[in-house]
């Protein structure tokens, strides 16, 4: 099963902003907000970043977090000024990859969203870490800082409801996919230093995705929020292969215990075809960061070649029925 790209794709581009310098606009994460409309995080990088000597990266490339917003699912209306920008040490390089999970515990809703800070510059390897900020509204945002310590992660997202009764994240230390539970949400914010030295001692113990087929060979990492559905979370996720391409796929996790992975699609749901996903600032990318369901259909938003949003849907019960042939 492949997703069906939106014919009028991207769904945001840098020719789009009027206010903003803009050279790249890509890796978006979206939600509902209790207005109905769609709500999206995207990474923006100014213009005038240049090819660093290697060839493999850039120069003076930090990104910050805008908004846009949507009735439809499709047309966008983006927010004039950045709503999360670089502001302390551990983010002074950059804001990156917007995650939103629509968070709800005892009646009481708020958005939780995991970001990528750099405490080094872009490219260089090192310096990336979990940040999570927070808002009710899009309108104000409180930021919490970095809450994995001492350790290259990204691609970190919140499950939407506590888990048996803990709040459970998704988090990528290469090359899989973990998962931890925190017992609060002061818990999770305050980065407990002796809780992380134990858990990334044996972080491999809390691996529930691990590398299976050659187009997920080099690493992979979770996409959007996991969604409930009848048949178990429903997780996109992201996958680089042995020929440094990244897809897309999907598998299926256990209500009550994710880390068992009941099903799981052999082979990509969208993988790069179209000339905007081929070639950009990285070429032959799809990297899905947001994830909603509208009257019964699944919008996965994706950034295309670190260049641009885009837009692929699929009945969510068609990829439900799909990924339980693989069970």
């Amino acid at each position: 099963m492949k997703l069906k790209r939106y014919e009028r794709n991207p769904v945001i581009k840098p020719e789009d902003f009027k206010k903003w310098d803009i050279g790249a606009v890509f890796n978006c994460g979206t939600t509902i907000m209790e207005n109905g409309n769609v709500g999206m995080l995207y990474r923006a990088v100014p213009s005038g970043y240049r090819k660093n000597k290697s060839g493999n990266g850039y120069l003076d490339y930090v990104s910050s977090i805008g908004f846009a917003e949507s009735c439809n699912g499709y047309d966008f209306e983006i927010r004039e000024e950045p709503v999360i920008t670089p502001q302390y040490e551990w983010d002074r390089y950059g804001s990156e990859d917007p995650r939103i999970t629509r968070f709800e515990d005892g009646g009481t809703i708020s958005y939780l969203i995991t970001y990528t800070a750099m405490s080094s510059p872009a490219f260089s390897g090192e310096g990336d870490r979990v940040a999570v900020a927070q808002t009710e509204d899009f309108v104000s945002f409180n930021k919490h800082g970095v809450i994995i310590p001492g350790v290259n992660d990204k691609d970190a997202v919140f499950f939407p409801e506590k888990i048996n009764g803990k709040i459970a994240l998704l988090h990528r230390i290469p090359p899989d996919i973990q998962i931890a539970y925190f017992d609060d949400m002061e818990g999770m914010l305050k980065r407990d230093e002796g809780y992380w030295k134990r858990y990334l001692e044996n972080y491999a113990e809390y691996n529930i995705l691990e590398r299976k087929y050659d187009w997920e060979a080099e690493k992979i990492g979770a996409g959007p929020p996991p969604l409930k559905t009848d048949e178990g979370w429903l997780l996109v996720y992201h996958a680089v292969g042995s020929d440094h391409v990244y897809r897309a796929g999907a598998a299926l996790l256990d209500l009550d215990d994710p880390s068992r992975v009941i099903a799981r699609s052999p082979v990509p749901v969208l993988e790069p075809e179209t000339e905007y996903e081929r070639y950009g600032d990285v070429d032959n990318v799809v990297f899905p960061e947001g994830a909603v369901v509208k009257d019964g259909e699944l919008f996965v938003y994706y950034g295309a070649a670190d260049k641009v949003c885009a837009l692929a849907t699929v009945g969510l019960r068609d990829m439900l029925n799909y990924l339980k042939g693989f069970r």
